[in-house]
């Protein structure tokens, strides 16, 4: 399941890099995620002189790995000049981490100074399609040992994002000729497991061995034991606030809806309401707001070209803490409904 053909992947990355600078996941998930990582590549003996990161974003994960392995030389990559400058700061002080732009698409050589040890994925295969990521999968074999990524692989019972694939790693790395272990993370996220993949030409035995402890590619493993509060379930939030907004908004109204383009099935599920993605160009979404002021901009532009409402839905609640500004406008506006899955402002 992909994206439309005309979907422009980088357009919407380099618009998204310049407001996304906070995770949509809770905290626990991805202090969680953190630990997982750090204990596979350090269990499972991979080498880590040399690192690759792959779409580093605002540095999370460039800044765990500086800290846990203070020798590693790493080169972080990614798209978006924004999202560079805020992995700078957020890393500010880490002397053993170079940050370059890299185009995917763009059939360059990675920057840089090749072979690396390891090249690590955090979220990002899965934003890509799968014509793309084959050939990325060919091009780093050349110039790395070993393949690390952490992605959902499974079908989503609601529709994709434009933004989101759904990928068979294992398969796309036998297809590269490529070994592949496989590790289920110890919770799911909105009903989905991730999963975290080790691919290599010949893997490492400590790997393979700490594949068969973990319980491997089994969703039902038991693999690691996990203080993690459970997600609440997505189908019934997802449920919930398509129901309010069915029984909220008067037909036909105009609403402005703020779901990071989540949801997948909303125009299906409404028919009867005029739905605005936010950021919207041409009808579709355009990532976050850059800042305060442009979302105060667009969101004026749609009410002069009718909007109603706007519904801010759980999973976007970040949005009323990151953009303070808009959030002080929109307390002004009447709210006609807040629950914890969707709160309603008549505009």
């Amino acid at each position: 399941m992909g994206m439309a053909e005309s979907f422009d992947v980088n357009a919407y990355w380099l618009k998204r890099g310049r407001g996304y600078a906070t995770e949509r996941l809770p905290g626990e998930y991805h202090r969680l995620q953190e630990q997982f990582l750090l204990s596979v590549l350090r269990d499972g003996g991979l080498p880590m002189n040399r690192v690759l990161e792959l779409g580093c974003g605002f540095g999370r994960i460039t800044k765990l790995l500086a800290n846990s392995f203070p020798q590693t030389e790493i080169v972080a990559l990614d798209l978006s000049p924004e999202q560079l400058d805020n992995a700078r700061r957020h890393c500010a002080g880490l002397t053993n981490i170079a940050f370059r732009r890299f185009d995917f698409y763009s059939g360059e050589p990675f920057p840089g100074t090749a072979p690396w040890d390891t090249a690590i994925a955090i979220e990002v295969f899965l934003h890509h399609p799968e014509s793309l990521l084959r050939d990325l999968i060919t091009r780093l074999a050349q110039v790395t040992s070993f393949i690390v990524n952490i992605d959902w692989s499974e079908r989503w019972a609601w529709g994709t994002p434009e933004h989101v694939w759904i990928h068979d790693y294992a398969a796309l790395y036998r297809d590269a000729g490529l070994q592949c272990a496989t590790f289920v993370l110890p919770t799911k996220v909105d009903g989905l497991q991730p999963r975290l993949f080790v691919a290599g030409r010949e893997l490492p035995d400590a790997i393979l061995k700490l594949e068969r402890q973990l319980g491997g590619s089994d969703p039902r493993a038991d693999n690691c034991s996990s203080t993690l509060p459970p997600v609440v379930d997505w189908m019934q939030r997802l449920e919930r606030a398509i129901a309010a907004l069915r029984h909220t908004i008067p037909g036909n109204g105009a609403v402005i809806l703020v779901n990071d383009d989540q949801w997948g099935c909303e125009a299906k599920a409404l028919p009867a309401l005029r739905l605005i993605p936010f950021l919207e160009r041409d009808g579709r979404y355009w990532g976050a707001p850059a800042d305060d002021a442009e979302a105060l901009r667009e969101l004026s532009r749609l009410q002069k070209a009718g909007a109603e409402y706007l519904a801010v839905a759980w999973n976007a609640f970040w949005w009323l803490e990151h953009y303070r500004a808009f959030n002080h406008h929109l307390l002004r506006c009447p709210r006609i409904l807040a629950t914890d899955d969707l709160i309603i402002f008549r505009l």
